[in-house]
């Protein structure tokens, strides 16, 4: 039981740390406009 649920932990910090990473990501590749930084 102890084993499962340290399983489960892991699993949810994972599915978190993806969510938290991807999220940023896909407002940044939504944007309209180019950002001047890839313009240079």
């Amino acid at each position: 039981m102890f084993k499962k649920s340290i399983y489960a932990l892991a699993s949810g910090l994972s599915l978190l740390a993806v969510i938290i990473v991807s999220t940023p990501s896909f407002l940044f590749v939504y944007q309209g406009e180019t950002p001047r930084e890839l313009l240079k």
